[in-house]
């Protein structure tokens, strides 16, 4: 009997830029590597050998599914897991993996968590989740279907009727979705290319056309990709695996080409047969949004965060019903100026894993526009305390600009007081549900609260309380002995010097918006965000990496 429990199978070309980092991230969770290269020119084959993998050269003859069959057929463990080069597996998940592979649980494959991600910062938030079957067992009869967008959940149905396949929580980031790994490679065209002579070939298969919809829109050609989403959606069953993100995908491609009522006929549809869906409520929101009806945009909103993730076997967006769907429920408040409300929604954004910086910036600068005291709510305290020490010391001093009092991280409870975890580690702070929060499944407490974002990207902006004429001032500007003061850094560079000037105007106008009288202020202040989130992203860049 073997002794190798795990293979993992790899299909690669020219990927010496990104296969390095994806053979680390496995070093620890497989026993044996298995690369399949289609005709590297570069260093690809060489850093897959110092890895210690074993590489087998074919010429590429346009077939993925044949690229992965003869990995499968040189690998000796009893399980098999799927990766590419732009792929890489969480540290975390390495326990579990080992779990599964080593116990005796009577299932023949798992999905896994594969996050598609934009970023590559502190801990990149992902784009868009999607469930795929990567772990199985090795058996000689299961072997990937289709040239393109292979498959082999359905090929293990077929050859085990009684096969029961299971989700899981385990993480692979993918980052081939990345503007510069896209066009570096030319995928949109190699793709349309392959599923055009396959659908010629093949018949106008519903999931063939479904893709090339996908790469259609990637390109830009939204009217051609709208006529094959709607000849798609005529001829699949809704017990189809991609049916539901299929109805997403299609209303999003109205939307683009300013069909909005289209796009919200397509949701409350796709809601009536997918009801547990949150992407479907929180698309619906943006187009009701869109189409003048804020009313029903609220309502849709505040279903998509009681949804809260959707349950796994759904192809999702990252935070769509918990940290994204609080945040624009704040942002929609503000601008209704119910300073309460926009208060409770950001502190459940900030109760909500992997919430980014963004909410905490908005939480301060509403609480200091307001000039509530403390400065740092519960929820804000607990997730600063939560983030690398360089993203922190980078928002710290980004809240000083203006000649602000300094904030004061409260430290009364044990979790205050617990110290942060260096980047990278796996113990971190547990995050407490804000009375926002409680109860509900949106909003519970960050499994694991240091996922963030390094850039911030919205125009949530804080600034000081300098001239707030509120008579607490003093206990913000002189902290007590029983409080941690935190001083703010990197304040002397030409872009903190900036960021203090736009930080100046924007609480003066902020001010100003309290009133109802006041829309100059207003219009002002939108031509002030896109420069201040500028230079507070140029100074999060600026921290140094501890």
């Amino acid at each position: 009997m073997s002794k190798v429990k795990l293979s993992a199978c790899l299909i690669v070309r020219n990927e010496q830029h990104l296969l390095p980092d994806c053979l680390h991230s496995i070093r620890q969770a497989v026993d044996e590597i298995i690369v399949v290269d289609t005709g590297s020119t570069d260093e690809t084959i060489a850093i897959a050998k110092q890895a210690g993998a074993i590489v087998l050269e074919i010429p590429w003859n346009d077939d993925f599914a044949a690229a992965r069959n003869l990995s499968l057929a040189h690998a000796t463990g009893k399980w098999v897991l799927i990766l590419d080069a732009d792929e890489r597996l969480d540290a975390e998940s390495i326990p579990l993996l080992r779990k599964l592979v080593e116990g005796n649980d009577p299932y023949e494959g798992y999905f896994i968590r594969v996050e598609h991600v934009m970023g590559d910062g502190f801990d990149p938030i992902p784009m868009t989740v999607n469930p795929l079957l990567r772990l199985f067992r090795n058996r000689e009869a299961y072997r990937f279907e289709g040239a393109i967008h292979e498959q082999i959940a359905s090929v293990i149905i077929r050859e085990k009727v009684d096969a029961v396949l299971a989700f899981t929580p385990i993480r692979v980031l993918h980052l081939g979705y990345q503007p510069h790994i896209v066009s570096g490679k030319d995928k949109i065209a190699r793709n349309i290319h392959m599923l055009e002579r396959i659908i010629e070939t093949e018949g106008r298969q519903p999931f063939h056309l479904f893709n090339l919809a996908v790469e259609r829109l990637r390109k830009g050609d939204d009217i051609t990709a709208l006529t094959l989403l709607r000849e798609a959606r005529e001829i699949t069953p809704l017990s189809a695996s991609f049916a539901h993100l299929m109805i997403k995908i299609e209303a999003w491609a109205c939307a683009r080409i300013g069909k909005i009522d289209e796009a919200v006929q397509l949701c409350t549809a796709g809601i009536k047969d997918f009801p547990d869906y949150t992407d479907l409520h929180f698309a619906l929101a943006v187009y009701y949004d869109a189409s003048g009806n804020r009313h029903a945009a609220i309502e849709a909103m505040r279903e998509a965060a009681r949804i809260g993730t959707p349950p796994s076997h759904y192809h999702t967006e990252g935070g769509v019903g918990t940290f994204r769907a609080h945040m624009q429920l704040g942002a929609w408040a503000l601008e209704a100026r119910a300073w309460r409300e926009a208060a409770r929604a950001f502190d459940a954004a900030l109760a909500a894993e992997g919430c980014p910086a963004a909410a905490w910036l908005a939480s301060v600068r509403l609480r200091r526009v307001q000039g509530d005291l403390p400065a740092l709510s519960e929820a804000a305290a607990q997730w600063l305390q939560a983030q690398p020490q360089a993203l922190r010391a980078a928002l710290l001093s980004a809240a000083q600009h203006g000649g602000g009092s300094a904030l004061d991280l409260p430290h009364a409870t044990a979790a205050h007081n617990a110290p942060t975890p260096p980047v990278g580690s796996s113990v971190t702070p547990q995050a407490q549900p804000t009375a926002a929060s409680a109860g509900s499944p949106a909003s519970s407490a960050a499994k694991n609260p240091s996922r963030t974002s390094a850039t911030v990207s919205l125009a949530d902006l804080l600034a000081d309380n300098n001239n707030t004429n509120n008579k607490h001032n003093n206990n913000l500007s002189t902290p007590s002995k029983h409080k941690q003061h935190v001083q703010p850094t990197m304040t002397n560079t030409p872009i903190a010097q900036a960021l203090s000037s736009l930080s100046k105007a924007d609480i003066a106008l902020a001010r100003l918006q309290q009133y109802p009288w006041s829309r100059t202020s207003a219009a002002t202040s939108r031509l002030l965000l896109p420069l201040y989130a500028l230079a507070l992203s140029a100074q999060t860049k600026e921290a140094p990496t501890i």
